[in-house]
């Protein structure tokens, strides 16, 4: 196993560890245990996903790097023009959001435009 999926295991099972404890001490606020505990289940699954996927073997080359680099680029663009559409929405009065909720909206468009456009990439097969 690698050493890098190894931390993610120690580090996932010390934040579930730490968030339960945290759960169960703390009677009325369960807020931190709980993002601890998802935390700690999220490191968990990356690690255990990037250990059977990858294994020993190299996890990016120089081909993967660069598709996750433009789909990163692709995403920066998505996601500025969705805030810029966010913003005339709220200045023609079409659409109110709260600061939260706009920036909720912004962080998930962010990061969901990110993966898709990455998967298509690497499906498609390589940049030109």
């Amino acid at each position: 196993m690698k050493q890098r999926n190894l931390y993610r295991l120690v580090v996932g099972a010390l934040m579930v560890i730490s968030g339960l404890a945290s759960m169960i001490l703390t009677a009325g606020e369960a807020i931190t245990g709980s993002m601890l505990l998802f935390a700690g289940c999220a490191f968990l699954a990356v690690g255990i996903v990037r250990h059977r996927q990858y294994g020993d073997d190299l996890e990016s080359d120089e081909r993967s790097r660069k598709i996750g680099a433009y789909g990163l680029s692709y995403a920066w663009l998505t996601g500025l023009f969705f805030m810029f559409a966010l913003f005339w929405l709220d200045y023609l009065n079409l659409l109110r959001l709260g600061t939260q909720s706009a920036l909720a909206l912004s962080v998930v468009v962010l990061a969901l435009s990110g993966r898709l456009y990455q998967v298509y990439l690497f499906r498609k097969g390589d940049i030109e």
